[in-house]
This record gives structure tokens, sequence and C-alpha cells, in this order.
């Protein structure tokens, strides 16, 4: 009579903690919940700011339509930049502001002080001696030049005023048929003297500056956005 040995009992390993197919697993469900987290907690830093439509040119009053509102997300000084909310219309632009760009605080400003330093002049230039193509929003050098006073021969050119901003440009009226047009620039109250002499006493020469961006008041006075500079581009 044969008598059977009993099967060898097996022991429970305890869980291997470190097993790689484990700490693979973790890692698949682990890391989109802290993608989500990071991308829902980014979407409220987005702060609203107002938007130049159109390129704001020094001098003019700033109305509805000048403005979009866009959604920025910002990382560091938002402060410099003008919140949504109430428009600041009827304020008076004091520096360029590029159609698309953040309209920044320091680039408004009350009547009183701007209107006393700042002048609107007209300009008129003669056939082939302005570009073509110069437009509202451009920035220009006026050169004059004058006869000699022995004769016809003509001096050398001389700078009246650097990087104007132009208002306006107009060929209507009489300028139309003689191919001449009226360039109305904005020119410092100190310095409106020295141009109005210019016209007056030769010819002159509107020169474009290549790639430069010059971009009673009822209205409260602006908002700064959240403190923060933008990280990524507004949209209208």
């Amino acid at each position: 009579m044969t008598t059977e040995s009993p099967a060898p009992v097996r022991r429970l390993s305890s869980p291997r903690w470190f097993d790689p197919r484990f700490l693979i697993g973790v890692v698949i469900v682990v890391v989109p919940i802290v993608i989500g987290a990071h991308v829902l907690a980014s979407a409220d830093r987005y702060a609203s700011v107002y938007v130049a439509s159109r390129a704001l040119v020094p001098g003019e009053h700033v109305v509805a339509a000048d403005l979009a509102v866009g959604r920025v997300r910002f990382d560091g000084q938002g402060g410099r930049y003008i919140a949504a909310g109430r428009p600041p219309v009827g304020y008076i632009v004091t520096r360029y502001v590029a159609g698309g760009e953040l309209v920044p605080l320091a680039a408004l400003s009350g009547a009183a002080s701007v209107q006393a330093a700042e002048r609107l002049v007209t300009v008129p230039v003669g056939t082939g001696h302005a570009p073509l193509d110069l437009v509202r929003g451009d920035v220009v050098d006026v050169y004059v030049t004058t006869k000699s006073s022995t004769g016809d021969k003509a001096v050398r050119p001389r700078l009246v005023i650097g990087a104007a901003p132009v208002e306006s440009v107009s060929t209507s009226g009489a300028l139309s048929s003689s191919g001449a047009v009226s360039v109305v620039i904005e020119v410092p109250a100190v310095g409106v003297a020295n141009v109005v002499r210019a016209i007056e006493g030769g010819t002159l020469d509107v020169v474009r500056v290549p790639g430069a961006a010059v971009v009673a008041v009822s209205a409260p006075p602006p908002t700064s956005a959240p403190s923060a500079t933008p990280v990524v581009t507004a949209t209208p």
C-alpha cells in the first residue's frame, strides 16, 4: 500500500511595488491628470485687454471703433496695458500704436496736457517730393531746400523736423491736378514756427522713415490689466 505525499504548499508572494509594469501603469494614469489640471489652471490666467483695431496716431481722440477686445495670457507686466471694461473714449493718443497692438496705459492721456504740447501742421509738398504711397500712420522726416542769396543755386537741404507721425495725406482739389500733396504731420508746439518758416522759405521734401512705428475727457481714467508682459498674442 503506497501513501501519496501531500503537494507542496505555495506561499503567496508579497506585491512587488517596483515592478516596471506597475510603474508604467501609474505613469499612464497620472500624467494625463496632471496635464489636464495644468491646462485648466492656465485658462484662468487670460485677461481681457484693449487692442488697437487700426493705427492710432498721436494727437487724435480715441473713439469706440478704434478699440477691440483681446484675451491675453500675461506673465509679468500686464499693468502696462488697458484692461477691457469701459472704453477710454475721448482720450488723446500720445504715442503711435500699431493696428493689432495692445493699447498701453502710457499711450493715452487727458486732453489738456497733450493739446499744450502737440500741434497738427499741414505741409504742402510738390510733385516728386514725397512717397507716392504715403499714408496715415507713417513716420517722416521733413527737409527744406532754399535758394542761395547770390543766385538760383540751391543750398544744402536742412532737416526741419525728424520722425514726425503722419496724421493724413490729401490730393484733393487743386492739388490733384498738379500732382502735389498736402501732408498733415504732428509737430511739437515749440517746433511749429520752424516748420512754418520752412514752408514759406523753400522747397520741402517729405522722406519716410523705413520700418518706424508711430500705434475735455468725459471717460474715467483707463484701468490696467492684471499685473503681467504678454506671452500669447491677443486676438480681437
